[in-house]
């Protein structure tokens, strides 16, 4: 039988506390409470209940006036305050639990973590050199008084740029943090614009020289392959396009002609400086060598110098010696006559029958009468001299198979009686052992048809565009530039090909510099990423590294050898920190001097000798940083001394240095022969002061690691606590027969990793250093996915609509940001509809429709929208995506 009190209700008061303590695990809140006040309360009661202290069975009254009752509810309120209090305490134990900052910064430094401080944004700075300003002649007594070259400056590494702000926008500094050399023809290099083939291609477009040429279409051009009329060619011109800026005339042989493919020449070197064991002076026959030899650029320039050759001088000679039109196999000419042989229309022979003359249609034609090596023009044409070509179109030919071509030997003008007819002629004579007219006929009529091309006028091959675009990893450029060094930094910007009407630029690095037919042919250290109009391409090679902030010197005060951790707080905040190479990724740019000599920096004053200069610094919430010396056991004392303490670092960090190209142009340090300076690409790199929530899960990154890398899970917290990354994922990959891992990783608020810049070079070489050499490590930038939604929401009627709707838009960009998503995860449907069916005042919710903006509609029954990541073994490796949504792209609607 069910027992009639099983609900509890009647068993009176119970001993309730302690209360046993549970928490599973992944909580942001842990419970530590033995008891609440109403349980402290009823316990007590039920202890005085069961006492076995004969006064207490005298007190029977329960009531809340009751003296003794008051006691034990104030001792339960005691206690209550006391386990809430205790409760706190507990939470602030943990990091995932701790709400405090000072907590939460001292459970890192348990395990050596500090709030990274953030890190400056760094970019490149292109520089462009006055090309006005001249040094003295290279070589005064030449006789050459040309303006010389400007000499190369060097730009030391300090130099402060400011940014344009724009609206709303404040000033960001940036000083560079390498001294580099320049020159003022490194402002523009151009890759090679045109070029002169060896060899004639009807099929190409032909450029000739001169723009006032006569040439029109349908003139026909003769083309002899290497010179040779067994191997000629005859084309009717199709369209002639003249050039008045370049003084060039285009001709078109053919329907579908295009621009000649460019043709690198060999890059086999060739040159050896051994050849000059002794000194020779500079001559057009060291000009000549030079040229017809392929040299490694430095190689080149160490043999000007010994030999003590005028650099400016030998340029100019190689400059003028490209100038020239160079030998040509081919040959062209255009013919200005089309004429017709003797005779050609000479009336047919009449005969007669019986005395009677025959009807015209009776006629026979004359018996042919031609020698072979005599050709009779139909006229006398004085522009046909000797040694000119002339070619001979049969009635049966067809212009683009005439094979008969001749050089004529003689020219003579006489008159020719023949045929029936007198007339002037112009007599060639060619060299020819066969006949030059048709042979399938015997009479006059072998002739009639022939049509002959001659005063041949030679036109001159120019210099054709060269319309390839640039890309990949090697690129000739437009003539010899001197300097350019293994390593150097060059920035190319130009017009992109597959997206029209849209600017690039890139950053690369020197690997390789050639001079090839006295042209620089320079090789990248990676090939470029995107495909480049070739006459919209520049390149500057004067490009100096800079970081955001400005350099601050002070002193900091006098030294103290009586004090223990003796310490300053710098006067100028935020202090920067630069992407570097160490596994927490950043490097401080404080420089303390003690006496004038250098102290430097270490994370803990544990475990070092008191003679050494070391200090620790510490940064506050508000991110000032104080420097904490030594106390003569764990590091030096300061030696005493009155403002003998100097610091040197620089202020600026954060996400606001973050400045977009073409920012940086005000120099607020300008060097003699600098004329101006831009940031071609953007800043990248930055990272804002960490937040608490962002430590809790970084805390223990580099206890994972400690210092090295073995693991998948390894490379992801490495990367990960490396400063500048927020995300991270690892696979492993198959590279040819070699299993690598293939690294994605992604900036703070969702930044792409330039892999031409500083924080992605030194993730490389951070990774490099801590890991194992033999494994192969692809690193990527994440590829940002967006999708959107268009949905119709029903709101409750005692509700704002408009407010409803913006919390709604904001709500899914809250779950759907780049924080709340990892890499790969889809979005699904449901989920969708359940944050926006949560807020409040919604009451009933429509997708309309969702997709992800790189791909078609496939209509809101879709289930889900995916993205992509490399699957653990892949032979074929990619960038994972992460899908968030767009903002611009939430399209909320009433539903009525």
């Amino acid at each position: 039988m069910q027992s009639q009190n099983a609900c509890g209700c009647c068993e009176g008061l119970s001993v309730e506390v302690p209360v046993q303590v549970y928490n599973r695990p992944g909580l942001k809140a842990i419970t530590y409470r033995v008891g609440t006040h109403a349980q402290f309360k009823e316990s007590l009661l039920a202890q005085l209940t069961i006492s076995r202290l004969r006064a207490l069975r005298e007190l029977t009254t329960r009531n809340n006036d009751d003296f003794t009752i008051a006691v034990l509810d104030a001792w339960a309120t005691v206690a209550d305050v006391l386990t809430f209090y205790q409760e706190r305490i507990a939470n602030e134990l943990y990091l995932d639990t701790a709400t405090e900052e000072f907590s939460i910064v001292q459970l890192a430094r348990l395990i050596g973590y500090q709030l990274r401080p953030g890190v400056a944004a760094g970019t490149c700075l292109a520089f462009t050199l006055d090309e006005n300003t001249t040094g003295p002649l290279t070589n005064p007594d030449s006789g050459n008084n040309s303006k010389p070259t400007p000499p190369p400056l060097t730009i030391e590494a300090g130099i402060k740029v400011q940014s344009v702000p724009g609206p709303g926008e404040e000033a960001q500094l940036f000083e560079t943090v390498e001294k580099i050399e320049a020159r003022a023809e490194w402002n523009s290099i151009r890759p090679v614009l045109t070029q002169t083939p060896h060899s004639i291609d009807a099929s190409k477009i032909i450029v000739v020289t001169g723009a006032n040429n006569d040439l029109k279409t349908g003139d026909v051009v003769l083309i002899l392959k290497q010179g040779r009329t067994d191997n000629a060619l005859l084309k009717r011109v199709l369209n002639v396009i003249p050039n008045d800026e370049s003084k060039t005339t285009s001709l078109f042989l053919d329907t579908a002609a295009t621009q000649p493919s460019f043709i690198l020449p060999a890059l086999t070197v060739t040159g050896n400086i051994a050849a000059y064991s002794a000194k020779v002076p500079l001559s057009s026959e060291v000009v000549d060598d030079i040229i017809s030899k392929t040299w490694r650029s430095e190689e080149l320039a160490v043999l000007i110098n010994t030999q003590g050759w005028p650099e400016d001088e030998l340029k100019k000679s190689i400059e003028k010696k490209l100038a020239r039109p160079p030998a040509v196999d081919d040959s062209i000419f255009v013919f200005r006559k089309r004429t017709a042989v003797f005779g050609h229309n000479a009336l047919k022979q009449p005969g007669y029958t019986n005395g009677v003359p025959d009807l015209p249609s009776a006629w026979t034609d004359w018996p042919l009468n031609e020698v072979e090596g005599k050709i009779h023009l139909d006229a006398v044409y004085e522009q046909v001299l000797p040694g000119s070509y002339i070619a001979i179109q049969r009635s049966s030919d067809a212009l683009d198979g005439i094979t008969t071509v001749f050089q004529g030997t003689e020219v003579d003008h006489r008159p020719r009686t023949e045929y029936g007819i007198s007339a002037k002629s112009t007599v060639i004579t060619i060299p020819a052992d066969d006949p030059w007219w048709d042979t399938d006929l015997n009479d006059l009529a072998a002739i009639r048809g022939v049509i002959v091309y001659a005063q041949s006028v030679p036109l001159t091959l120019a210099a054709s565009s060269v319309n390839d675009e640039v890309s990949g990893d090697l690129i000739m450029l437009d003539r010899l530039y001197s300097g350019l060094k293994q390593g150097q930094k060059i920035i190319l910007s130009g017009d992109r090909t597959d997206l029209i009407g849209t600017q690039a630029s890139e950053l690369r690095t020197l690997k390789e510099i050639l001079v090839v037919k006295g042209i620089t042919v320079i090789k990248f250290d990676k090939p470029l990423s995107w495909k480049y109009v070739r006459g919209s391409v520049k390149i500057n090679a004067n490009v100096a590294a800079a970081t955001h902030g400005e350099t601050v010197k002070e002193i900091l005060g006098s030294g103290d050898a009586t004090r223990s951790f003796q310490q300053f707080t710098l006067k100028q905040l935020p202090l920067t920190f630069v992407s570097a190479t160490t596994p927490s990724g950043i490097s401080s740019t404080l420089e303390i001097r003690v006496n004038d000599l250098l102290w430097k920096e270490v994370p803990s004053l544990y475990d070092h000798g008191p003679n050494d200069h070391i200090y620790i610094t510490r940064q506050d919430d508000q991110q000032r940083t104080t420097v904490i010396f030594g106390d003569g056991k764990n590091g030096a004392r300061l030696p005493s001394g009155p403002d003998n303490i100097k610091a040197t670092y620089r202020k600026g960090i954060g996400v606001s240095g973050l400045l977009k190209p073409d920012k940086l142009s005000q120099l607020l340090t300008r060097p003699l022969g600098i004329k101006g300076v831009t940031n071609s690409i953007s800043a990248t790199g930055a990272a804002d002061p960490e937040r608490l929530e962002h430590a809790r899960q970084n805390a223990t990154l580099t206890i994972f690691t400690l210092g090295r890398i073995v693991s998948l899970k390894d490379y992801e917290d490495f990367a990960r606590a490396f400063a500048g990354i927020s995300k991270a994922i690892a696979t492993w990959v198959w590279t040819g027969q070699k299993r690598s891992v293939h690294l994605t990783v992604a900036g703070y608020d969702g930044a792409t990793i330039d892999p031409a810049g500083a924080l992605y070079e030194n993730l490389s070489a951070a990774i490099a250093a801590s890991g194992i050499p033999e494994v192969l490590v692809i690193i990527e930038s994440y590829q940002p996915r967006f999708f959107c939604v268009t949905a119709g929401i029903l709101v409750h009627p005692d509700y704002l609509p408009e407010l409803v709707l913006a919390l709604v838009k904001q709500k899914l960009q809250e779950q759907f940001s780049f924080e709340q998503r990892n890499f790969g995860q889809p979005v699904v449907y449901s989920e969708v509809i359940a944050v926006m069916q949560q807020v409040e005042g919604v009451t009933a919710v429509d997708i309309d429709d969702w997709y992800r903006l790189d791909q078609a509609p496939n209509g809101p029954e879709k289930a889900r929208i995916d993205a992509k990541t490399t699957r653990s073994g892949s032979d074929n490796p990619f960038a994972a995506e992460l899908l968030t949504i767009d903002p611009n792209s939430i399209n909320l609607h009433l539903m009525l």
